[in-house]
């Protein structure tokens, strides 16, 4: 989480002090990185960081910060829901977002790629 902070501070940086392609080269990469971690290759926020943020100039980086601080609050969102008290909420800090890559997952064969079948199987544990 702090690195998806860094990361927004970051965008804002270049952003004031000047853009530079590669600059936001750089910063694109992390951040879609961090992304990867966090949410996971098949999340909508993943899915769609290279889509907005595909103009190298200051519009793609503005869209790609904004990716990033919509997917800061969701995550902010999931650890706070599920915890919070009936009183009030919970400060984030307190809670363990537990990132993508850490979670257990649910494998998919593929032989229905070999198979060339427009359908996937059902998940197996």
């Amino acid at each position: 989480m702090e690195s998806l902070n860094e990361l927004i501070n970051l965008a804002q940086f270049i952003l004031d002090n000047g853009f530079d392609p590669q600059n936001f080269m750089t910063w694109k990469e992390a951040a879609f990185i961090c992304l990867l971690g966090l949410l996971g290759p098949l999340h909508f926020y993943t899915r769609s960081f290279g889509r907005v943020t595909g103009r190298t100039d200051e519009k793609g980086l503005l869209a790609g910060e904004g990716l990033l601080i919509a997917a800061r609050e969701e995550i902010v969102g999931a650890a706070t829901s599920s915890t919070a008290p009936s009183s009030g909420t919970v400060s984030p800090s307190s809670h363990e977002f537990l990132a993508w890559f850490s979670r257990p997952k649910k494998w998919i064969p593929l032989r229905f790629l070999q198979a060339g079948t427009a359908t996937t199987p059902e998940i197996q544990d």
